[in-house]
């Protein structure tokens, strides 16, 4: 019956959050009108306000001598039609000063309708308001404005740099591109090793947690694959199915918790061509018929995240290496192993890293490695097991 109700008289309207940006420069919207913020404070609207123009001493001006002209020329009639007012060449005196106060109030009032000074000064603060608020930028559509820096990148480079290699540019925007795709606010990952087999094997349980951003929020949907890949090495006569196990995702869409039955997933392995490494193993989607790797989740604001599962791999491999698969303003990577006869080396390694940017804190049997700026997509860090 609540639901029925519900139907009818529709869902209650969410009250708008405060707008949250402290001038016009910093608003990214051209006009009011596109803002999803409440505008009970809004720039637009206050500068439009405090721009009005006001009436100058130069329109009062203009005003005055309309009103003494129309009144010079009233008077002259008057005194044109009164006989005793006559004398010689009274008609051409009154005929000279008609036509200069007629000139007086059409120029007066042309000069009201037209108002150059103020629409020049109009003019230059809707230039300076432009220049200054991106005004016309935010009214550009997101074809024109990638074209737009696309040429931007090139005449920068290319005006004083003839030499310049055309792939150095293709970078840039390649880079730019990154801003259109999800990142992460963050993102966890966790790694427990232990030996097993009789030490001829290394059981690492890894938990990964992150949440992922959809930049454009409710304008875009964007789409996720969770993926799996790895690369393992395989002894001779070893199943490959005996490498992972106890693997399980939990996702969370815009605040929504979903669950992703294990049933739904399958791993494939594929024989690679290396001096180390001779299968490569990835997840996949049974419910999918697009070929693509992962399962695909569609979301509007954010997902969070969280997979687990145990891997096993040959004590001889003591190197373990993450990359990103999206821009991440912070990782961090935890990495034990206890056992007094192994040592912990990492290295965290970035495009535009810079070590004060980087911290690694080492205790007896583990390692924490974190960043505080931005990695990109294949950067990542690095964690290497020695025996002591």
């Amino acid at each position: 019956m609540k639901k029925l109700f519900q139907r009818l008289i529709g869902e209650p309207k969410k009250p708008k959050e405060k707008c949250g940006y402290n001038s016009l420069v910093d608003c990214p919207y051209s006009s009011e009108k596109e803002c999803n913020y409440d505008t009970a404070n809004c720039h637009h609207i206050e500068y439009r306000k405090n721009t009005k123009r006001a009436t100058s001493h130069a329109t009062l001006t203009m005003i005055i001598l309309a009103l003494i002209g129309f009144l010079v020329y009233i008077i002259i009639s008057i005194l044109s039609l009164d006989a005793s007012c006559k004398f010689a060449h009274s008609e051409e005196l009154y005929s000279i000063i008609s036509s200069i106060s007629i000139s007086v109030v059409t120029g007066s009032i042309l000069a009201l309708l037209i108002d150059l000074p103020s629409r020049l000064r109009d003019y230059e603060e809707s230039f300076i308001n432009a220049l200054t608020t991106n005004s016309y930028l935010k009214s550009l559509d997101e074809t024109r404005l990638t074209t737009l820096r696309n040429d931007i990148t090139e005449q920068l480079h290319k005006t004083k740099a003839p030499s310049m290699a055309k792939g150095l540019i293709e970078i840039d925007q390649r880079v730019c591109e990154l801003l259109r795709q999800p990142y992460y606010s963050r993102y966890r990952h966790s790694v427990l090793c232990s030996y097993s087999d009789g030490g001829d094997y290394i059981e690492k349980q890894h938990t990964i947690e992150y949440r992922l951003i959809n930049p454009y929020g409710s304008y875009r949907e964007a789409t996720e694959f969770l993926k799996f890949t790895n690369l393992i090495r395989l002894k001779k006569d070893e199943k490959a199915e005996r490498i992972i196990k106890g693997f399980k995702f939990t996702c969370s869409v815009d605040d929504n918790p979903q669950n992703i039955l294990t049933e739904r997933i399958s791993f494939e392995y594929f024989d690679v061509q290396g001096e180390f490494y001779n299968k490569k193993v990835i997840l996949k989607d049974k419910n999918s018929n697009d070929g693509r790797v992962g399962v695909r989740v569609d979301f509007k604001d954010h997902i969070d995240v969280s997979m687990n599962y145990t891997i096993r791999v040959p004590v001889d491999d003591p190197c373990f290496t993450k990359r990103l698969q999206h821009p991440v303003k912070n990782f961090r990577l935890d990495y034990t192993c206890e056992n007094d006869n192994v040592e912990l080396y990492g290295q965290v390694f970035g495009t535009e890293i810079k070590q004060s940017d980087v911290s690694i804190n080492y205790t007896k049997h583990s390692i924490s490695l974190e960043t505080f700026d931005w990695l990109i997509p294949g950067n990542g860090a690095i964690v290497v097991m020695l025996k002591k």
